[in-house]
């Protein structure tokens, strides 16, 4: 006959008599196994969080507010080291390098198109993204370089150390800037190719007679470098 207890379908022939004590046996066993299986898949879901904290730690990509102006100025450090001084050609001349080189940081970064790379919030973070960040850093270096070498020729030519304020060629600083930017960059690509590194030329970029005027202000280097 066939009955039915606590949800077991039991099916008994005649003469076999019940027994309560292996189906209460069975009931237990079938209970520790799928509690077993149900920390067995914790265990296996703990484990993924795990990996995929690992790897998002590991590709998160931490952008400073300074992340550019420092490579400038490790740049010009060097030179200085080298020369005992620097020019305003060589700011200019540092930060077009400092483009490439965090832009060759940025490309070599997503060479495996597989890899994903994260914001500090966890957010995903795109190439596009880092570029985007990248050319707002070097849009705001440049202000700031405007804005440092307006405010030293301002002082400057109020105390009679040079006879006015080159208006217009610090206007065309950022167009300066831009020329170094784009030298820079083809540098880089031509260095893909050959294998040379990138290095610090001594170029100069624009009108020099503003560079010359900046030059001359000596003291107030460190000033209108962005303290560097």
């Amino acid at each position: 006959m066939s009955i039915n207890i606590s949800g077991y379908s039991i099916h008994l022939r005649n003469g076999v008599k019940f027994d309560r004590a292996y189906l209460k046996s069975q009931r237990s066993q079938n209970t520790e196994q799928k509690a077993l299986h149900r920390d067995a898949l914790e265990i296996s879901q703990l484990a993924n969080n795990r990996e995929e904290i690992l790897h998002k730690m590991k590709h998160t990509v931490m952008r400073s507010a300074s992340s550019f102006s420092d490579m400038r100025a490790g740049i010009l450090q060097e030179v200085k080291e080298e020369k005992g001084q620097y020019g305003y050609s060589d700011v200019v001349n540092a930060c077009g390098l400092s483009y490439a080189k965090l832009y060759s940081e940025i490309e070599k970064r997503y060479e495996n198109e597989q890899e994903r790379y994260y914001n500090a919030d966890g957010t995903l973070l795109t190439k596009e993204d880092e570029i985007e960040w990248l050319d707002t850093q070097y849009g705001q270096e440049v202000e700031w370089q405007k804005s440092c070498a307006r405010i030293a020729t301002q002082g400057q030519a109020f105390q009679g150390n040079i006879p006015e304020v080159p208006t217009k060629e610090i206007e065309e600083l950022e167009d300066a800037f831009y020329q170094a930017k784009d030298t820079y960059m083809k540098q880089y690509h031509e260095s893909k190719q050959t294998g040379r590194p990138l290095v610090l030329q001594n170029l100069v970029f624009g009108n020099s007679r503003i560079y010359e005027a900046l030059d001359r202000l000596g003291s107030l280097q460190s000033f209108f470098n962005g303290n560097s």
